[in-house]
């Protein structure tokens, strides 16, 4: 037998917040929301950023290449852990967005390239409750040989628990240009750099017993912009386009599983309708036809029988199938099939075309099977989430993972909120859920758009409402515009730091934690 560690999240998310004091942990364990508040206690007004903790757990691989899972690893007498971790911006220095259109040309073009690359450096840490210096990188203007301007970004903080796991928090999330650039476009903006940033993070455990061994694999941190609404998903998320990429390339037996209609498909249903607390107000509900839980509906939707066959294809029939082309930032239809109503985005096999929102074709399939009643009626009530450390040690893993991509937008694509079309390729991935080791860092938001808070202004529509909510019931009961009070990409770049949590409120999601924006409650 032979002892193998492995680093879960396979993918963490740290998000920026302005705050430098204060800081809350990212979900660990699906259907988990984090704890308010969302806002610095100490110094009020300040967002807190969101942190993701790395842990590492031993396997016991056989001959056979079956795996049986042992423990967490933690640092104590006989037990050391050195983490690593290399972020990097590499917006601008990337291509324009989107690519292979007719604005596909390298930002900042005439400038030198590695210049303009936020680097943050090989990090190390190891021990129990160490913290280093901010990860900070540089970016530098430089053309024809003359430094135009330059800028120290800084791109997050390290630091580990009391039992040696790495904690990864989202940095300052400053955007700016040292050119004095304007701000334009929603995607390019030359001159310009923001906070955000993705890399590899990588582990060496040294036992009493052994040698150093590496974690296997590694894995990968993404700091990505504040999620507004955290107690809400969005119909795709990152983790269902990994497990679409698991399902075609590493682990095609999936597409022949019959769907439980608690795990698989109700998990759809809820967060179509969990969406009309954040969209327009004509969309609630797809106007009024849509909430697939209510009393009247839902007891039709998870019967398999063939009396029940109508009201299933019925919805089955609005899907709107995957890989259907159309130009990108392209409305859904009116008629069927339309959902999930949302706009169209880029084919990420072919991301110099567009094509409609839809859900993965693994959660097609998955929906397909259940219209025809091929499915697990296995419903008995809505499953409660359990917190991480009550989940025993054989889900804990994949949990956590599951609940850092589930946070995640999946689609559509133009670009995204945390990460672009790449996720949706399976060159991307290694092995399932494994980013490929061989990717430079930065390479998961790269192209992205630069600053991420002009597309974040651009995008209040019917984008990706879970992130960026589009319009909220306010603390006095009125339903109002997001963002309202901003009318420019400056406003966004000023204020995002004054934009309001959605949170749950009794039987509703309500804005709560905004302060006032151009002089607007």
């Amino acid at each position: 037998m032979k002892k193998i560690y492995r680093i879960y999240p396979a993918i963490g998310v740290a998000r920026i917040g302005n705050s430098d004091s204060e800081f809350f942990l990212g979900p660990e364990a699906p259907g988990v929301v984090p704890d308010g508040p969302y806002r610095d206690q100490a110094i009020p007004g300040k967002i807190k950023p969101q942190a993701v903790r790395f842990r590492i757990y031993e396997f016991e691989r056989d001959d056979s290449g079956n795996e049986n899972l042992i423990r967490e690893v933690v640092t104590d007498s006989t037990t050391q852990i050195s983490w690593q971790v290399h972020l990097v911006n590499s917006k601008a220095a990337g291509g324009a967005f989107p690519p292979g259109g007719p604005t596909a040309s390298p930002r900042n073009a005439g400038y030198d390239r590695a210049g303009l690359v936020i680097d943050g450096g090989l990090r190390t840490l190891s021990g129990i409750n160490q913290q280093n210096d901010p990860v900070i990188g540089e970016i530098n203007f430089i053309r024809n040989g003359n430094l135009e301007g330059s800028a120290q970004v800084e791109l997050g903080r390290l630091l580990t628990d009391e039992q040696g796991r790495l904690i990864a928090i989202g940095g300052p999330g400053k955007s700016a240009s040292p050119l004095h650039g304007a701000l334009s476009n929603y995607a390019n903006n030359d001159g310009w750099y923001d906070g955000v940033s993705d890399g590899p993070v990588t582990a060496m455990i040294q036992t009493a017993d052994a040698p150093p061994v590496a974690a296997e694999g590694g894995a990968w941190l993404v700091v990505a912009p504040p999620s507004y609404a955290p107690g809400i998903e969005h119909v795709t998320t990152w983790y269902d386009q990994a497990v679409n990429v698991a399902a075609k390339v590493f682990s095609p037996h999936l597409v022949k599983t019959v769907p439980s209609f608690t795990q698989d498909i109700y998990p759809i249903l809820k967060r179509t309708v969990m969406l009309h607390w954040v969209v327009e107000r004509e969309n609630r509900h797809h106007g009024g036809a849509g909430n697939f839980l209510s009393s009247q509906r839902f007891t039709q939707l998870y019967d398999n029988s063939d009396a029940a066959k109508p009201a299933r294809q019925r919805i089955f029939g609005w899907l709107m199938k995957p890989n259907t082309p159309v130009d990108p930032n392209t409305l859904p239809p009116t008629m069927p099939p339309s959902m999930p109503k949302l706009n169209s985005g880029l084919d990420p096999d072919d991301p110099s075309n567009g094509e409609f929102a839809a859900l993965t074709e693994y959660q097609y399939t998955m929906m397909e099977k259940w219209a025809n009643g091929n499915f697990n009626a296995d419903w008995n009530g809505a499953p409660a989430a359990v917190a991480f450390d009550d989940l025993p040690l054989n889900e804990q893993p994949d949990a956590l993972t599951r609940a850092a991509l589930e946070g995640c937008i999946g689609a559509p694509f133009f670009p995204g909120i945390e990460v672009t079309y790449v996720i949706a390729q399976a060159a991307t991935y290694d092995s399932p859920f494994r980013i490929k080791s061989t990717l430079p860092p930065g390479f998961l938001t790269e192209r992205m758009a630069l600053p991420w808070q002009a597309d974040f202004l651009a995008c209040g529509e019917l984008w990706w409402p879970a992130q960026r909510p589009v319009e909220v019931i306010t603390a006095t009961g009125q339903i109002e515009p997001f963002s309202r009070g901003m009318s420019s990409y400056g406003d966004m770049v000023q204020w995002w730091t004054e934009l309001g949590f959605v949170i749950q409120q009794g039987e509703q999601y309500v804005e709560s934690e905004r302060n006032p924006i151009n002089g607007q409650s």
